[in-house]
């Protein structure tokens, strides 16, 4: 195809368009040119060439990008031409490393994609891309610039290790990051340290660039050690604060050594910012070291030599002045107070002095509050865990926190006012501006005010007492300087601010009567300026003030009033009814509660009497009918839609306080099957509107809600199977048409797209457990509406990533439990699937049995178990196939041939329930343990091969106990799924759970092996 590239020249004008190009439309031919190259048989000789003979780096880069694309297809290269693109680049660094960086780095990550790609594939009996490492150590016998290269490598694999393809099955992305962890990354990290070690034994020129850029890559490949994803639990980053590092049993003595520790305290006082921020990144990951990891004398000594740093770091600040090294340091005292107790924190011999420079530290990085104001978080997250934790501390040895938190407080409070000024006189960015920020830090600081309340009541009230007096001056001066109101305007914001967040902590700290007195105090002063400049209105009006005030009330109600205030309220303070057309249609909302309230009174002595709730609905019978009339003229298309968002959110609150069978028959006689339809053709004129859907599908999800039995009709009555061919008609109808929109951005897909997605499964699932459809009619009788709906919910399911599924957590909790209720009912359905819809469904359980959120993960586990019982009484049944039965054969039979051609899937997701048993804070262990006596029923040698591999890692001593805990575990357990075999399986589980956790952590002296089940 990319014939027409035969010259270096013509091959170099690409390059030219490809990255250096600033007209679009050049570049994007030129992208289609490229993927024509990678298409060409003659790509790799072309990739050759412009490595060999290219004139410029970019021709190299082009080079690379081919490389990469054309080693990550999911149809691999044959092996043998794997290995020589590998050992080309390998030969082609070596000898020329003073590339481009980035040329350099587009080809190692070629290495790194080949090694990964590959790490299973055999040669000769040999692991044929294993031994990159012991290439890579060639390099690093080499020239600064050679060894740079080699550190580069390791760095860019472990990072590809780590990294999730999701065009790929995560079982084998798993298996593979499992073993590279187990064989060489602890090697890796060895090397790491100890050429750091190398490199703070003699003199360092930091001078010398070549030096300087083998620090860097070193450090970096020590972080990309330390933030593997050892266990696969693939966490959030984006909750810092709360990550523990999974370091595996056998690095135990590698932490255990003072000398790792103080290795990366020294790198960070000898090195530059640049790369003393590096060190200290790393510190922050040996800080955040799960605990379970050492004994806890161990772990006390472990504690101390972070604590030792910390003193060190605090007494020579001057590395902190960078923004780098001071962001990352209040990052290492945050975790340090994640990770660990203050009663363990306490017992430091260090302790007293080091909460002295913590202390001290903080009330200076809060005095220089335009100083990085993203780092004041963890040292306010540390303060408020410090302070939280300390009624819990049985410790008899003093915590200081009495001393040290009203300082803290007043730091803030008073650096806060005297910000004003400085940002009102230089024309600076206002914090207040940033109210995410701002709220952020008032929640933190509300724990941390209320220790030693007396204190800060006092200073506040000192503080709002002197400026409220200003402010009233300069209200009541006829010669004010706009500039002065500005700054005490700010000043009273503030002020406002902190009052509500110190009567807001009240709920996190214990309190007293006279700490109610002094909130009272507090709140009078707030009460008496809302009433001040109410009086002066229109003139002393100041949005930030009021802002403010906002804060304060919403904090006062939580914390003295709840949300029983009754209100009495006039008509014109309904206006999202609709009546004035320019309301937004996002207050449309509070329609549904306010129709729910009203049937709520309606239901008091509505009874049986229809012509009562006839009169009740006249207004929507009026509007439904001007619904009818507009869509059969089609004119006035925007009144229509507008109208029927505000009835779907109207009839929505009257479904839901509907909890009888007479009032909710009422409703559906009134909707079916006059409007039902109406619904129905709006969801296919309006399906690329969420705002006009989403109502729509809620209101559908609300009618198929059995709640209090009210779906129950009378046995003459066809209604349940009516109402579910209308809810299958929209759903099928929504889910034809949303996948007609095609790709949609990262912004776009949750409000167009899986939030429709997510209602039509809550709607389906409500359905299907709601006991009031006998499905097996529509079979029965040639009706095709369950067949449809389950075809929709698999087309629009297979339209949602992985990732998705459970990175959106309303789409999470209604897919997963609407899983649970097809593997409960519709086995048969389950079974029928083709083999890559039900690998897809099988792997979204494999990864939901890992979720943090417990509805998702249990879920899977009993979604898991009904497929494992299936299956194995399939097989238990197998040569017993009465005629009647044989439908029912023919499923199982296609599960079972499903289940032989991919053996990973079921002994996958048996080993992550082994995982979450032995290593995790298993939170649901009941609903763990249902499949996993299945699970091992069905693959006993893998159970075999599991129990056999973590017994042989431990040390002798130990080996005898783990086995005899293993032995515990099946003890009494019988080759069958009854509920009493399950039950008693149940039980010796938990037992194994506690045994295992005790022999792991006690303390041997050869080194604990921490066994990944996943391996």
């Amino acid at each position: 195809m990319a014939q027409h590239f035969q010259s270096l020249a013509e091959l170099e004008l690409l390059c030219t368009h490809l990255y250096v190009e600033t007209d679009l439309s050049q570049r994007i031919e030129a992208e289609k040119a490229l993927l024509e190259l990678i298409d060409s048989p003659e790509c790799l000789s072309k990739c050759q060439l412009l490595l060999e003979q290219g004139t410029t780096s970019y021709a190299q880069l082009l080079a690379a990008t081919c490389l990469s694309k054309l080693t990550s297809r999911i149809s691999p290269l044959p092996i043998e031409q794997r290995i020589d693109i590998r050992n080309y680049i390998l030969n082609y660094v070596a000898s020329q490393p003073k590339l481009a960086p980035f040329v350099i780095q587009a080809l190692v990550q070629v290495i790194a994609k080949i090694t990964k790609l590959g790490w299973f594939e055999v040669q000769k009996d040999q692991f044929i891309f294993r031994d990159i490492i012991a290439d890579v150590k060639k390099f690093l016998q080499g020239t600064v610039e050679h060894c740079v290269i080699g550190v580069i490598i390791l760095s860019e694999l472990t990072q590809e290790m780590n990294l999730v393809d999701y065009s790929r099955p995560s079982a084998k992305h798993r298996k593979i990051a499992t073993s590279f962890r187990d064989i060489s990354l602890k090697d890796i990290f060895v090397l790491a340290c100890s050429l750091l070690k190398e490199i703070l034994s003699k003199p360092l020129n930091l001078q010398d660039q070549d030096q300087q850029n083998l620090v860097m890559q070193v450090l970096k490949l020590v972080l990309n050690c330390l933030s593997f994803d050892f266990i696969g639990s693939s966490a959030d980053e984006s909750a810092d604060d709360l990550c523990t590092v999974q370091i595996p049993t056998t690095w135990r003595t590698i932490f255990l050594e003072p000398e790792t520790l103080d290795l990366f305290f020294n790198l960070y006082h000898a090195l530059p910012p640049l790369l003393s921020q590096l060190a200290l990144s790393c510190l922050v990951q040996f800080a955040s070291t799960r605990r379970s990891l050492f004994s806890s004398p161990e772990r006390s000594i472990y504690l101390g030599n972070l604590m030792k740093g910390v003193k060190r770091i605090l007494e020579n600040p001057q590395g902190l002045s960078d923004p780098g090294n001071y962001h990352e340091f209040c990052r290492f005292l945050a975790r340090l107070k994640s990770n660990y107790q203050l009663g363990e924190l306490v017992m430091v011999k260090e302790y007293p002095e080091v909460i002295r420079l913590i202390a001290n530290f903080t009330i200076t990085s809060l005095q220089h509050w335009e100083f990085a104001p993203n780092s004041i978080h963890y040292l306010l997250t540390l303060w408020q865990r410090m302070v939280a934790s300390v009624p819990f501390v049985k410790s008899t040895e003093p915590h200081l926190l009495d001393t040290y938190a009203p300082e803290i407080t007043k730091a803030f409070i008073t650096s806060r006012l005297e910000s004003v000024a400085v940002v009102v006189r230089d024309h600076l960015d206002d914090p207040l501006d940033d109210t995410a920020t701002v709220f952020q830090q008032l929640e933190q600081l509300c724990t941390v005010s209320r220790c030693e309340y007396e204190k800060t009541c006092t200073l506040l009230v000192q503080l709002f007492d002197q400026n409220a007096q200003n402010y009233q001056k300069l209200l009541h001066s006829t010669s004010r300087i706009a500039v002065d109101l500005a700054i005490q305007e700010g000043r009273l914001a503030w002020l406002v601010y902190l009052v509500g967040t110190v009567v807001g902590g009240r709920l996190t700290y214990t309190s007293t009567d006279e700490h109610d007195v002094m909130d009272g105090e507090l709140s009078c002063r707030v009460f008496q300026l809302i009433s001040l400049m109410d009086t002066g209105l229109p003139q002393c009006s100041n949005e930030k003030i009021e802002l403010a005030i906002l804060w304060f009330l919403d904090q006062f109600r939580k914390t003295y009033v709840g949300d029983q205030l009754q209100r009495t309220s006039k008509s014109e303070h309904f206006p999202f009814l609709g009546i004035n057309d320019s309301y937004s249609l996002h207050d449309f909302r509070c329609r549904t509660t306010f129709y729910t309230a009203l049937t709520r009174l309606l239901m008091v002595d509505l009874g049986e009497d229809e012509d009562e709730f006839e009169n009740f609905m006249l207004p929507l019978t009026v509007s439904f009918e001007t619904v009818l009339q507009i869509f059969n003229n089609s004119f006035k298309q925007e009144d229509v839609k507008r109208m029927l968002i505000g009835l779907a959110r109207d009839l929505r609150g009257i479904a839901f306080a509907l909890n009888t069978k007479t009032s909710y028959t009422m409703l559906f006689d009134w909707m079916y099957p006059t409007y039902l339809p109406v619904l129905q053709r709006a969801i296919e004129q309006w399906y690329r509107e969420p705002a006009c859907t989403t109502p729509i599908l809620k209101l559908m999800a609300e009618l198929m809600q059995n709640r209090s039995q009210r779906l129950n009709f009378d046995v003459s009555s066809p209604n349940g199977i009516l109402l579910f061919r209308e809810a299958s008609k929209m759903i099928c109808t929504y889910g034809n048409q949303i996948l007609s929109l095609g790709n949609l951005s990262k912004d776009q897909i949750y409000p167009m797209k899986l939030k429709g997605i997510s209602i039509c499964y809550s709607a389906l699932k409500s359905a299907l457990c709601g006991n009031y459809v006998s499905f097996g009619v529509f079979k029965l009788y040639g009706d095709n509406h369950f067949d449809n709906v389950l075809q929709a919910f698999v087309k629009m399911l297979l339209s949602v990533s992985h990732s998705d599924l459970l990175q959106y957590r309303k789409l999470s909790q209604s897919y997963y439990p609407l899983l649970e209720c097809l593997t409960q009912d519709h086995m048969s359905f389950i079974a029928g699937l083709e083999p890559p819809v039900l690998l897809y469904v099988l792997t979204s359980m494999s990864e939901g049995l890992t979720s943090l959120d417990t509805v998702v993960s249990s879920s899977c586990c009993t979604s898991l178990d009904y497929i494992v019982t299936y299956l194995f009484k399939h097989i238990a049944k197998e040569g017993k196939k009465p005629l009647r039965c044989r439908e029912a054969t023919q499923a199982g039979q296609r599960l079972l041939h499903f289940m032989q051609q991919n053996p990973d899937v079921l002994q996958q997701m048996m080993s992550v329930l082994m995982n979450t048993i032995v290593f995790e804070d298993c939170r649901n262990q009941w609903s763990v343990s249902r499949p996993l006596l299945g699970l091992i029923l069905l693959n006993e040698k893998c159970f075999s091969e599991l129990r056999a591999s973590l017994i042989n890692s431990q040390p002798l001593p130990k080996q005898e106990v783990l086995a005899q805990c293993f032995r515990n575990l099946m003890e009494g357990v019988e080759q069958n799924l009854s509920i009493k075999n399950r039950d008693r399986f149940t039980q010796n589980l938990s037992v194994f759970r506690r045994d295992v956790a005790e022999a792991l952590r006690s303390d041997g002296h050869p080194e604990l092996c921490n066994l990944d089940m996943m391996s």
